[in-house]
């Protein structure tokens, strides 16, 4: 009796199962799953020889039934989620995603005498999902419809700022006041085209031109492209560890991207007069480009959010270069795009950081 009390007031639904697929017996959480009450024409007739779950269109059509026999024969086993509607069993309650799992239960020769077979509704949880799959699409569309309504005004701004420098030539301070609207449209230039890759990127527009690529060329092309920041901010930097004739198969405008992004990364958040060190190390079949740096470091708690977008560690006191928290987003897609992965690493706040890439090195 006891055991009966439990059975009907247990708060998952069970659904008890006959060696030959027939329903034995169901308790409430099964009823209020769905929505099929004590008396109705669809309990019974689920509960009738006439229904059979080993049968049932539905469960057939998932390949559910088949997997579901396995536990007839003895096995535990998951049933994957299905969207079951009681309407073909001429209910009224609503379709439901459930998953489930069945668990043979045994008589003391080891025979199966029944199937334990328990639901877990997942609707609200996948309805959930889909919310945040959806709000999360409107947010890279509003990114990338952002991204190019920054871009076109940047065009004539600077056409104008090269303008006022020709026709205001022999005013030193119209010369310096076109420099500065250039050097801003430049790095907001900078940033939007950062925005517009990361739009691209989350939205799988982007395609990688990928061929035999020469580490010690990206890493050349990467320091050119970064020296003018760190020395700007006077950092002393060196490459450890030369990447010699070190190949991957990649696309050498992304993969210069993403060492730029990481060297920058390291000069703004670094105070003034810092140190930057790249290094290549070949590990096996695989090979490891790393930006340290003895800047203002992460708290472990934004470590595991470093890579996420617009995510941002606290500004050095000093720091006069902004930025929107796209940079480490972008390497991380990137990377992910070349098979590869990167990780970040600190001893904590003020203590510097390690940023490593690791890529498959190409079959000499």
């Amino acid at each position: 009796m006891r055991f009966r009390a439990v059975f009907e007031q247990a708060p998952v639904s069970i659904q008890i199962l006959a060696p030959d697929g027939r329903t034995l017996r169901v308790n409430q959480a099964w009823e209020d799953l769905w929505q099929i009450r004590e008396g109705s024409a669809v309990k019974a007739h689920v509960l009738s020889a006439a229904y059979n779950v080993l049968e049932d269109p539905q469960l057939v059509g998932h390949g559910i039934a088949a997997t579901l026999r396995r536990a007839f024969a003895g096995e535990s086993v998951a049933l994957p989620a299905i969207r079951y509607d009681v309407a073909t069993l001429d209910g009224t309650g609503p379709a439901r995603w459930v998953t489930a799992r069945a668990h043979p239960v045994k008589d003391a020769d080891g025979r199966v005498v029944e199937v334990m077979l328990i639901h877990e509704d997942i609707t609200e949880r996948l309805a959930a999902e889909q919310a945040l799959h959806d709000q999360d699409r409107r947010k890279d569309e509003f990114l990338a419809m952002l991204a190019h309504e920054l871009r076109n005004p940047l065009a004539p701004i600077s056409a104008a700022a090269d303008l006022l420098r020709t026709v205001g030539s022999a005013d030193e301070r119209v010369r310096k006041a076109s420099d500065v609207i250039a050097r801003q449209v430049r790095h907001m230039t900078t940033l939007v085209d950062d925005l517009l890759d990361v739009s691209r990127v989350t939205r799988g527009l982007i395609q990688l031109d990928r061929a035999m690529v020469d580490l010690g060329s990206i890493v050349a092309n990467a320091v050119e492209q970064a020296r003018p920041l760190m020395q700007a901010r006077g950092h002393a930097f060196a490459i450890e560890g030369g990447a010699g004739t070190l190949c991957v198969h990649g696309d050498a405008n992304r993969l210069v991207q993403v060492v730029v992004n990481l060297l920058n990364n390291a000069a703004k958040y670094t105070p003034r007069g810092g140190r930057i060190a790249l290094a290549c190390v070949r590990e096996g079949t695989t090979v490891a480009i790393s930006v340290r740096d003895n800047g203002i470091g992460l708290d472990n708690a934004l470590l595991p959010h470093v890579f996420d977008l617009f995510t941002q560690a606290e500004r050095s006191p000093d720091r006069a270069q902004g930025g929107l928290g796209i940079g480490l987003a972008l390497v991380r897609n990137i990377v992910a795009m070349h098979g590869g992965q990167v990780t970040a690493y600190s001893d904590g706040p003020g203590r510097g950081s390690v940023f490593t890439v690791t890529l498959d090195l190409m079959a000499a």
